[in-house]
């Protein structure tokens, strides 16, 4: 009889993870009895038949949580400046029972957006207390589903910076059932034009220098990047102009300044007609400091009259990719954690998990693993965002599902094994 409890246990738990056409299959209600009968017929050494039998089981489907969460905003671009921005977030409950939920939060980058209210049912609450205290009342039916949409800010020059605004919803029925997902917010990048920000002046109307370049960038540790500003003669006659590039950061800083106008050093001098303008291009490398700011500015001194000048500036924040690997064993029937020992014939799974943790794109990724002796390579499992071969107990596996793993990206594969 603790056989049929098992496979009747095992039938229920299966039936959580069935989709059909795309979606999550309905699961057998909380409180449902399962009466189940298994029938066994047989025969003997000679061939003779005898009466079937049979055994019958009851058992009684208990509350199995489920919640999931969708973000249907993955990847904003919001103005900045910008006010009641939203990002909107489907909760759903895929358990076999009612349940509600409680929501959490996290915003990797403080400082980006600011979070100003939450709705929920065309209601706007101030605080995530306030949300949950209106959600405790609010029951999802099994397959039902609630949208929380969060309200936020975003603040003035954050153009191409990068922040994870995360989403937890968590079982209040079932404190340890939770699921989350992540908004990637970056604020578009504007652009200067004209005079942007600069103080140069005129030199009592016969000479004027405009120096245009102001832009948030985002660089990878690497070498020989360019800045490209544009210099404008604002006076009335032919002038030279001393540009001087530095950066904002003394000492151990992540710019280090090349060459400007195709000479090498931190300055140099142009000469340009009245109303005139000329690019200029600022070669500068960026040091391996992940997270580090600075600001390379490029300043234009008039040489008839140095006190006529102006600058302007590129913003820079370095990121780089930065992967972690986990690895863990489990069941291949349950797909629960080894715990204690394995015996010959058990058959598992190691579930390979690569995140990406940096603040960019990582490219060209590949996992090797090589299976220790005592096991017997069978396949593959879950493996849908990869291209995986196994040669000689050796598994090479190839992140095929775009060109890279974005920031704060998982991708999990398994491989299936025996032991020996």
């Amino acid at each position: 009889m603790s056989r049929h409890i098992k496979w009747a246990y095992r039938l229920a738990l299966t039936a959580v993870f069935v989709s059909v056409g795309g979606r999550v299959a309905a699961q057998t209600p909380e409180g449902t009895v399962i009466h189940n009968t298994a029938t066994a017929t047989y025969t003997d050494l000679n061939n003779n038949s005898y009466a079937a039998v049979s055994g019958s089981v009851d058992v009684t489907v208990g509350f199995l949580p489920g919640i999931t969460v969708a973000d249907n905003t993955p990847s904003p671009t919001p103005a900045s400046p910008s006010t009641a921005d939203t990002l909107s977030f489907g909760v759903s409950n895929p358990g076999n029972g009612t349940d509600s939920v409680t929501i959490a939060e996290n915003i990797s980058v403080a400082g980006i957006m600011t979070v100003t209210g939450y709705r929920y049912s065309g209601i706007t609450y101030a605080t995530l207390t306030d949300l949950n205290t209106a959600l405790s009342s609010v029951a999802i039916a099994e397959a039902g589903s609630i949208t929380i949409q969060v309200v936020y800010d975003v603040a003035t020059n954050k153009g191409g910076l990068n922040t994870h605004y995360t989403l937890t919803a968590t079982s209040r029925r079932s404190l340890t059932t939770t699921d989350n997902k992540t908004s990637s917010i970056s604020p578009a990048q504007t652009f200067c034009v004209g005079t942007c920000g600069g103080g140069g002046g005129g030199g009592g109307g016969t000479r004027g220098v405009i120096v245009d370049g102001q832009q948030h960038i985002q660089k990878l540790p690497g070498n020989n990047y360019t800045a490209v500003y544009n210099i404008y003669n604002g006076g009335n006659g032919t002038d030279g102009f001393d540009l001087i590039a530095r950066r904002a950061i003394t000492g151990s800083a992540p710019i280090t300044i090349v060459s400007v106008n195709g000479v090498a050093g931190d300055s140099t001098r142009v000469t340009l007609a009245p109303t005139s303008r000329q690019q200029i291009t600022v070669v500068y490398n960026v040091a391996d400091i992940v997270g580090a700011t600075d600001s390379l500015f490029l300043k234009a001194r008039s040489v008839g009259n140095p006190t006529a000048s102006d600058q302007d500036y590129y913003d820079l924040v370095v990121v780089k990719p930065n992967l972690t690997l986990a690895k863990a064993a489990i069941y291949d029937a349950s797909s629960l954690p080894v715990i204690g020992t394995v015996v010959p014939g058990n058959i598992l799974r190691y579930r390979i998990t690569v995140t990406n943790d940096g603040t960019t794109d990582a490219v060209s990724v590949q996992v090797k693993d090589t299976l220790p002796a005592e096991m017997t390579y069978l396949g593959l499992a879950n493996s849908a965002d990869w291209t995986i071969t196994q040669s000689g107990g050796v598994v090479t596996a190839n992140y095929t599902a775009a060109s890279q793993l974005a920031a704060g990206q998982s991708s999990t594969f398994e491989v299936r094994v025996s032991i020996n």
